[in-house]
């Protein structure tokens, strides 16, 4: 995947749009949230066979079993990990929250990831893997 020319803007758009969207099983969830992050900096959605897939918690669950788990799936879409301390803005980083692991975005300083009322921010120390976009 190769990233628009302005993609540093496309993010922070992505970022501000999705700001107050609520989280939702197969269209809002992390690993969509991800995936339509790096739609809007590169024109490709890497989340397109998942779509439609799911709709529960359990559908999801059966997806990320089927896939290795979040960090599997976000191997297969972007190839192995990289230390997290190599993530750069636009990147996407695996967190820990009270429901388990969750894939999120670098956004410099900070990490955007999808929260039950919208998105929430992490320090970038948060994150526990990631991978190069």
């Amino acid at each position: 995947m190769q990233r628009f020319e302005d993609w540093p803007t496309r993010l922070a758009e992505f970022v501000e749009a999705r700001r107050e969207r609520a989280f939702s099983w197969g269209e809002s969830d992390c690993a969509l949230f991800v995936c339509d992050g790096i739609e809007s900096m590169t024109g490709t959605d890497p989340g397109e066979r998942w779509r439609g897939l799911y709709s529960t918690e359990k559908g999801a669950r059966r997806v990320l079993r089927d896939n290795g788990g979040v960090s599997g799936l976000a191997t297969l879409i972007l190839g192995p990990p990289v230390v997290p301390a190599s993530a750069g803005r636009g990147d996407v980083v695996l967190i820990d929250t009270p429901e388990g692991n969750a894939l999120a975005l670098c956004i410099g300083d900070r990490i955007a990831a999808q929260g039950v009322g919208g998105i929430e921010f992490h320090p970038i120390a948060a994150a526990k893997a990631a991978w190069k976009v």
